[in-house]
């Protein structure tokens, strides 16, 4: 599944994120959106971070380049 991140630049699993809040980096290992809707994966916590504890909402993420 495809989402964007707080600038609308798109996201996958296996795009390299920073968590906005804490400035930590990391590769999206996946995202969760079984039974949602574009706006719902976009405003819940529904991505996993490689090396980050919990998940995050995509507008939380600022993706670093491209992959």
């Amino acid at each position: 599944m495809m989402t964007y991140d707080r600038n609308r630049n798109p996201i996958t699993t296996g795009s390299r994120v920073m968590v906005s809040g804490t400035g930590q980096t990391g590769v999206i290992t996946a995202i969760h959106s079984e039974g949602l809707n574009a706006e719902q994966v976009r405003r819940g916590k529904t991505v996993e971070v490689e090396g980050c504890e919990g998940k995050f909402e995509p507008v939380e993420l600022i993706r670093l380049g491209l992959h």
